[in-house]
């Protein structure tokens, strides 16, 4: 009997060794072919079949979705997916057995430690509120500066303009379709934010006699369907000062042309926010010069961008993108909204935020020239 074991052991001992040896040389021949690949153009172009043979167990071919800053989470655990971290555009097929164990172990504590951190929080189930800012924040966060979560929205504030760096909504057509009675009447001021301290928020004192009324950066009339969403578009953090003119038109029918977005394609992911242009002094200087409004100097921004992305039913890979870029000031209520179309990457680099990559819509079948952002200076 004790030899059936010991050949028993011995075999165990055997497949074990050789799995093990195949799952290191399937990494090491991984990352040597991935230093190859920098410099063989070859290489390059059939790393897919390269990486395919290699395989032990097969692999799917579908990409793996990333946010555009991969690992940003909230507590560690926040993941809109639930496989965010490989780098953003590379193919799983390119990862090696070993790395998916590691990557496993690593998102598996991460998860733990999420849960145990917010196993202790008032209301609600972590688990839930994880979900709830992963389906928000499907495209990633641009920007991780004093994050707040609401009921139907995200957003990064900014204590010391008084405003939002950035508000991420995703509005749904089933909320659209849908009326609380409650949501008839809007409320007559605006409410406090009681999560962000009162010496770094607006009130409504700051807004009398100026110029500006204020605007929201995530609309109350795309959340109807709830009184309690309705109600928290209406919180300070998510208001900004706008110019009167602009919140009454090109503002407004930019709003709804994100609610017809909406309506068409199911849902849509919005990103909303202030920007502080420069403006030419000379001809080589500039300078980024805004107004304050109020004891609480808060800053009104010089213009606003609107980022919509959706899902793009012929390549579930790379969402449609569309960004604008609006002065805050009176403009001809007229316009073409196409007008103020804006590459996203200028978006980026003067709002200083970190957006996904998708394909542009106005690349794809809009044939409109994309102002630059000297086009669009608030005299």
């Amino acid at each position: 009997m004790s030899t059936y074991v010991a050949v028993a052991l011995c075999a165990i001992s055997g497949v074990s060794c050789f799995i093990i040896g195949a799952l290191v040389q399937q990494h090491l021949s991984f990352r040597k072919i991935k230093s190859v690949m920098v410099s063989d153009p070859y290489v390059y172009q059939c790393r897919r079949q390269i990486f395919s043979s290699l395989a032990m167990f097969g692999r799917s071919s579908e990409k793996i979705t990333t946010s555009a800053e991969t690992g940003h989470s909230i507590s560690g655990g926040l993941e809109s997916g639930s496989s965010r971290g490989f780098s953003e555009g590379q193919d799983p097929g390119s990862v090696s057995t070993f790395d998916h164990f590691v990557l496993w172990g690593r998102t598996t504590a991460q998860k733990a430690i999420s849960y145990m951190t917010l196993s202790v929080a008032q209301n609600g189930h972590p688990q839930e509120k994880l979900e709830h800012v992963a389906r928000i924040m499907k495209y990633g966060f641009p920007g991780m500066d004093d994050i707040h979560v609401y009921k139907n929205f995200v957003l990064s504030y900014d204590r010391r303009n008084r405003i939002a760096h950035w508000v991420c909504e995703h509005v749904r057509d089933d909320c659209l379709m849908s009326r609380d009675q409650r949501t008839l009447n809007k409320p007559n001021a605006y409410m406090a934010d009681t999560s962000i301290p009162a010496t770094f928020s607006a009130n409504m004192r700051d807004f009398k006699n100026t110029d500006w009324v204020g605007g929201h950066m995530a609309s109350p009339q795309n959340y109807k369907c709830d009184s309690v969403k309705f109600l928290e578009a209406y919180k300070f953090s998510n208001i900004v000062p706008i110019n009167r003119g602009l919140k009454n038109h090109i503002w407004f029918r930019l709003e709804n042309y994100v609610r017809e977005m909406a309506l068409e394609y199911g849902s849509v992911h919005v990103y909303t926010g202030p920007m502080f242009m420069p403006q030419r002094i000379t001809f080589r200087n500039w300078s980024v010069r805004y107004h304050v409004m109020g004891m609480n100097t808060v800053a009104v921004p010089t213009h606003f961008f609107k980022i919509i992305i959706r899902e793009d039913r012929f390549n579930s890979e790379l969402p449609i993108m569309e960004g604008y870029v609006v002065p805050n000031t009176y403009v001809d209520k007229d316009m073409d909204l196409r007008s103020f179309l804006s590459d996203i990457r200028d978006i980026e680099h003067f709002a200083g935020l970190k957006f996904c990559d998708g394909q542009q819509r106005d690349q794809l079948d809009l044939p409109v020239r994309a102002p630059s952002m000297s086009d669009l200076q608030n005299d």
